[in-house]
């Protein structure tokens, strides 16, 4: 087709600051939660577990398909018309075919990993044997889901070259339909991993308030929910055998988003013990700023060091002061395989 019949305006349009600045952003996005994640683990003395395997997994995952993205930009052409790409080096569209086949590839691992991390934190804390049941459930669905995947992406097309040559005697797949309903189960998953705490933890005894503060912890893992959904709204929306190179954009653009919420949002519930460490130094720097005009109003104990000022109110028993994943909760377990739940807070002595 020639480039004539479309303007020059049509023809230099490009989408490519987009697909650049998402993957950069990732990149750096996913290695910041990740450090802050082992950071926070090694404040909390927490030991190391099958989680951090699945983490660093899903990490290796993402920051592949971030690479697969700005490779396809650089070498491949998306984010410019198919048209335009055609005319600067018709020998591009080999690049943006073999991206195109590979980023979905490792996009099935990419937010099968992280999920993995959050069910093995539910495992870790529920006791209930529904609970820890629908657990495993989930995570043989989505195992089960990523084989699957994985292996209709390798067949999508034979030879896997006809997705971008059409060569005579080569056929594919409903391409749009894989890529739109390849990431249904995903949301399927969420949406159980979502009500999954909720029970559990409403019939832990607390306050409400404390209740609220602790599902909020877990549910901080199911934020991929979000990007997931949008994932398959703008899959929907999007014809990806029309004008490849274009289409392209926003769903590379898109999978990376997904699989980088699903690995950050993995990583959140476990930052408690660098969130105490800053709020503990600044609460410190409070009270230095404050020595001098409170001397007289606060009190001190016989050895001449001034009361904490700190309360405690636990439910049950720790064995250490191990901080576990939950942002508000820290556990332990017994030997019977029971978990043991102690909810702490600060308050202001009087």
């Amino acid at each position: 087709m020639s480039t004539t019949e479309y303007s020059q305006a049509y023809l230099n349009e490009s989408r490519q600051r987009d697909l650049w600045a998402v993957s950069i952003c990732f990149l750096v996005l996913e290695t910041i939660a990740v450090g802050l994640r082992f950071l926070s683990k090694r404040l909390g003395r927490v030991k190391w577990g099958l989680d951090d395997v699945f983490i660093l997994l899903g990490y290796g995952c993402c920051m592949t398909v971030a690479a697969l993205g700005l490779n396809d930009v650089i070498n491949g052409g998306s984010g410019l018309h198919e048209v335009r790409v055609l005319e600067m080096n018709p020998e591009t569209l080999v690049t943006w075919g073999h991206m195109i086949i590979a980023i979905p590839l490792v996009y099935v691992f990419a937010v099968v990993f992280p999920k993995l991390a959050i069910l093995h934190l539910f495992l870790s804390v529920f006791t209930d044997k529904r609970a820890r049941l629908t657990c495993y459930l989930t995570a043989i669905v989505m195992l089960l889901n990523m084989v699957a995947l994985f292996i209709t992406g390798l067949l999508s097309c034979i030879p896997l070259s006809y997705y971008w040559t059409e060569a005579p005697g080569g056929h594919c797949i409903n391409i749009n339909m894989y890529f739109r309903w390849a990431g249904f189960p995903n949301l399927l998953t969420d949406i159980v991993m979502l009500i999954l705490p909720i029970p559990t933890v409403w019939a832990l005894q607390l306050s409400t308030k404390m209740k609220w503060g602790v599902l909020v912890t877990f549910l901080l893992g199911s934020l991929g929910l979000i990007s997931s959904l949008c994932r398959f709204i703008e899959f929907y929306l999007t014809d990806a055998t029309v004008d490849g190179t274009w289409s392209a954009t926003p769903l590379i653009t898109w999978c990376m988003a997904e699989c980088g919420i699903y690995l950050i949002a993995a990583c959140l519930p476990l930052y408690r013990p660098l969130v105490r460490l800053f709020s503990r130094k600044k609460r410190s720097q409070t009270g230095t700023e404050l020595t001098d005009t409170s001397d007289s109003k606060q009190g001190f104990n016989s050895t001449g060091s001034r009361a904490s000022g700190r309360t405690h109110y636990k439910l049950g028993s720790v064995a250490d002061d191990e901080e576990d994943a939950l942002g508000l909760v820290s556990y332990t377990k017994v030997e019977q395989g029971a978990v043991q739940v102690q909810v702490e807070r600060d308050a202001t002595a009087h």
